[in-house]
């Protein structure tokens, strides 16, 4: 994958990721700062999802450390570490993080 075509992909999702959040209606708040996305829920906890052009990676940074996630052409973003879609992994890690049960459409 070309990095123009890593980082459109990587933009998209970031998108998706406000919307769906928006959508969910949680108790956080969302900015943008040198290409990643800063989740701050107001329990205190912060996720980053950001870029990492090098590897071609998304990476989320967890309270607990940081997931890594390959760009497949057919399944979108996928955790390196058991093959998850990027969605099932926020959904758990912010459910874990809240208390919720959270689910996020991240389709188009």
């Amino acid at each position: 994958m070309s990095e123009s075509e890593f980082n459109r992909q990587v933009d998209l999702v970031q998108d998706r990721i406000e919307q769906a959040l928006d959508a969910a209606d949680l108790d956080l708040d969302m900015e943008h700062a040198e290409g990643s996305l800063i989740l701050m829920l107001a329990a205190g906890p912060r996720l980053v999802i950001g870029r990492q052009p090098a590897s071609r990676e998304l990476w989320v940074a967890t309270p607990d450390g940081t997931l890594h996630f390959g760009y497949q052409s057919a399944q979108g973003w996928i955790y390196d570490s058991d093959g998850e879609p990027l969605s099932t992994v926020l959904e758990q890690v912010l459910g874990d993080l809240t208390g919720d049960e959270i689910e996020l459409d991240l389709d188009e």
